[in-house]
């Protein structure tokens, strides 16, 4: 395949055959627009209207942090701890106190690794020194100029017969098998040392090596204490190349003549946005006046984290990584539950639920459910799956339908793409019907449009989504709410073009978003959810708490390892339900970490 396959965008401008391609970027994920990582592919493409670009008034890459503390470490000698005070006091970008800490986690954990790899090497007669200069692979023809690069530490041993590439994990280990493996010691084996800038310039000034290497290395190292690293390939360059060239080569001309467009996160800070087509442009969505500090998303995650602790959103942001703090047995639970709702409303063609789709959890065969959950996972989700029959969104005449779809739309007047994750969007009678599911052993939240919306804020969202047209339709339709209980399953519905519920969901997403949008400083606000906070090990404010006693949170008594309601003395209040959803659900809407 060719340049010529690929036309950029309308509304840009530039040389779309200067191609600059991360090998990390091969592990392509469902939630992300492979258009976007063609775009970002080529860096001398550029929107053809002028947009001055706003830049976070804080730190947004703490890997970077610890990168420049370890070229400290390794190569001035500097003591990590100085390390990390002189590159969090000097950066450009004020640096959150909790990422601080984390970046003194993160360096000390890296070096105790380095310490594992060095006692594995020596037994092998093998010393490893950093290399300050990183590899880059570039091509040109007469057609195109590609380069392929590799962000992480590099090393080799004094003689050059070895080398090797550490790629640096924030809080958990990649697939061993993941393409951008390939694509990394692809780069270690056939790259040349870059003097240039690998990142800026084009081409890149290198300098050759002085003897060809026998042996490459990858390796992989999680940033968390105690965490052994992980070679993920070690082999003869001929080797490495053969399997680049068999299996992982044509994964990259997918990725930079993609053209398929999937609204998103990535839609931030995209070089189309302005252009795009597929991004629903929907002002006023929020009711936030003002741009804010700069172009951001927001989801009702977002919010909730927001409303326990600006400093826990902002660090969950960023991607730090996040301990499991309850048992997690309703989020199990409410897993497996839409994993099996998702398979069965997804079937084609399209029909309702009904017991023959649930056999005992005794029998031989499980059915649907033994493709999606366990054995134990479908005997605890059964009563609830049951309940849900009686009012499966799939019964009767229904148009068309998506389960469980990626949904985003631009309000231009608070710059900020709003990102939605519906678990159905069906149309019924001509009309857009949003349904949310969840699952509970309480009774079903119930009251007023404000009330619900409070405690089930996707609802609020969906009714702005459906008035500004963002789900198709004519801006009318209904919001719905399923709850499933072991015993019976309720539906409340809303009709989303009654002014009442337009008003109500307006003033609740306007209040989730509010605050958030004109924060720069995300100070913590430590209370009894510190208990429960999965990124509290890097807060230094966090208040202690007993890990067993319910939680309370204005008048409302919460279940620490459920997310359970026990009791409530009043209306449960936005901040208490926030509280409850993060424990029982606490990875909801949420982007996989870029690292």
């Amino acid at each position: 395949m060719t340049s010529h396959s690929w036309t950029p965008p309308a509304g840009l401008r530039g040389e779309a055959q200067v191609i600059r391609l991360s090998a990390s970027a091969l592990d392509q994920d469902g939630r992300r627009c492979p258009a976007h990582a063609a775009l970002k592919a080529r860096p001398q493409l550029w929107p053809r209207v002028y947009e001055k670009r706003r830049y976070a008034p804080w730190e947004t890459f703490p890997l970077g942090l610890v990168q420049a503390a370890l070229d400290l470490v390794e190569y001035r000698d500097m003591p990590v701890e100085d390390a990390v005070a002189s590159v969090v006091s000097g950066n450009r970008a004020t640096v959150h106190a909790g990422v601080a800490v984390w970046v003194g986690h993160a360096c000390d954990a890296y070096l105790e690794a380095a310490e594992w790899i060095a006692d594995d090497l020596e037994e092998q007669d093998v010393v490893l020194v950093p290399d300050r200069l990183p590899r880059i692979v570039q091509y040109e023809s007469a057609a195109e100029r590609r380069m392929l690069t590799a962000w992480g530490r590099w090393y080799a041993s004094p003689d050059g017969g070895v080398r090797e590439f550490r790629r640096l994990r924030m809080g958990r280990a990649g697939e061993r098998d993941a393409p951008s493996n390939d694509a990394l010691a692809f780069v270690a084996a056939a790259g040349q040392r870059a003097e240039g800038n690998v990142y800026r310039d084009m081409p890149v000034s290198v300098v050759p090596d002085e003897r060809e290497a026998s042996r490459v290395r990858v390796v992989e190292v999680v940033l968390a204490a105690g965490v052994p690293p992980r070679v993920v390939m070690d082999a003869p360059p001929a080797d490495i190349r053969r399997v680049y060239r068999e299996k992982t080569r044509h994964l990259v001309t997918g990725i930079v003549f993609a053209d398929v467009r999937k609204p998103g996160s990535d839609c931030v800070g995209c070089k189309a946005r302005s252009s795009c087509d597929a991004l629903p442009h929907a002002p006023g969505l929020l009711g936030i006046e003002g741009g804010g500090t700069h172009r951001r998303t927001w989801s009702v995650t977002t919010g909730r984290q927001y409303l326990i602790c600006p400093a826990q959103a902002h660090l969950r942001e960023l991607h730090l990584p996040a301990a499991a703090w309850s048992d997690g047995s309703a989020a199990r639970r409410g897993r497996a539950v839409h994993r099996w709702l998702e398979a069965a409303h997804g079937r084609r063609p399209a029909r309702g639920c009904d017991l023959a789709d649930l056999p005992s959890a005794d029998a031989g065969d499980l059915g649907l459910a033994a493709q999606v959950m366990t054995p134990e996972e479908y005997r605890e989700a059964r009563p609830y799956l049951v309940s849900h029959l009686a009012v499966c969104p799939m019964a009767g005449a229904v148009g068309d339908v998506v389960v469980e779809p990626n949904v985003a739309a631009y309000d231009p007047a608070a710059e900020v793409v709003v990102v939605a994750y519906p678990d159905l969007v069906r149309e019924v009678g001509g009309r857009v019907v949003y349904r949310e599911q969840k699952t509970t052993r309480m009774a079903a939240p119930g009251g007023e449009a404000d009330e619900v919306f409070t405690r089930v804020p996707q609802l609020a969202l969906a009714v702005r989504l459906i008035e500004h047209g963002v789900l198709g339709g004519d801006g009318t339709g209904a919001v719905e709410l399923e709850t499933m209980t072991p015993d019976a399953a309720v539906v409340l519905s809303f009709d989303a073009g009654d002014p009442a519920v337009r008003e109500a969901a307006a003033r609740v997403i306007t209040r989730m978003a509010a605050r958030w949008h004109a924060d720069s400083v995300f100070r913590p606000d430590p209370g009894p959810w510190c208990g429960t906070c999965p990124v509290a090990q890097w807060c230094p404010d966090r208040a202690p708490s007993d890990p067993k006693a319910p939680i309370v949170v204005d008048g409302v008594r919460i279940d620490p390892r459920t997310g359970e309601v026990l009791s409530a003395s009043g209306p449960v209040s936005d901040r208490a339900e926030a509280v409850s959803d993060d424990i029982a659900d606490p990875e909801a809407d949420d982007d996989p970490p870029p690292f």
